[in-house]
């Protein structure tokens, strides 16, 4: 080690932070930042609710997954996901590594034997597909043996960031996962992101 080794200052690598509202979320809103309330919770009708409970006793595992996407995609400076160009979007250089989260969403999703995407939509399965500009309509009973019901986990996260001297929302992160059991491996994929 040289002379001046010692006095070099290791840079702070930024790791997934959690926090958590104690606020109540009275009108069931979407969380953010500065109100800092619980997270907006959807049950869609129809799903159990010993399912919602179970995958809620869950939280804890998703949560671990959350903090690694975060950390591997937008934390870790040798990521892919990161622009860099001057003034891009995200910027890790504004992440301060706490996240928070804003908004939670328990369904079913109805694919076909392809994994095609299907809805309800007046009594009937219907799948909306396009080939260039032509929109083509595709419809099942629901007794239909093709469709499998899956249940489908939506989790938005809000990152907050240091960019104008304190701290503030900065980019939402959406994730989904899709599990054909309750017991099945949950496995969270990015949406999307975008600012905040």
């Amino acid at each position: 080690m040289g002379i001046f080794d010692k006095f070099k200052k290791k840079k702070e690598v930024k790791r997934p932070n959690l926090i958590v509202f104690e606020k109540e979320n009275v009108d069931n809103n979407y969380a953010s930042f500065e109100l800092k309330i619980k997270p907006r919770i959807s049950i869609d009708d129809g799903f159990p609710q010993d399912a919602y409970h179970f995958l809620a006793g869950r939280r804890k595992e998703m949560l671990e997954q959350i903090e690694e996407i975060i950390f591997r995609n937008y934390l870790d400076e040798n990521s892919e996901d990161l622009a860099s160009e001057v003034d891009s979007f995200p910027d890790i250089r504004y992440f301060t590594g706490n996240y928070y989260v804003v908004y939670e969403s328990y369904s079913f999703s109805y694919r076909d034997s392809n994994y095609r995407p299907y809805h309800i939509k007046n009594g009937q399965y219907r799948n909306v597909s396009y080939k260039g500009n032509e929109r083509k309509e595709s419809y099942l009973p629901l007794d239909s043996d093709e469709i499998k019901t899956y249940y489908n986990i939506f989790i938005q996260i809000g990152l907050t960031g240091n960019e104008n001297g304190q701290e503030e929302d900065y980019m939402s992160l959406d994730m989904v996962a899709e599990i054909a059991s309750l017991d099945d491996k949950i496995e969270l994929e990015v949406l999307s992101h975008g600012v905040m």
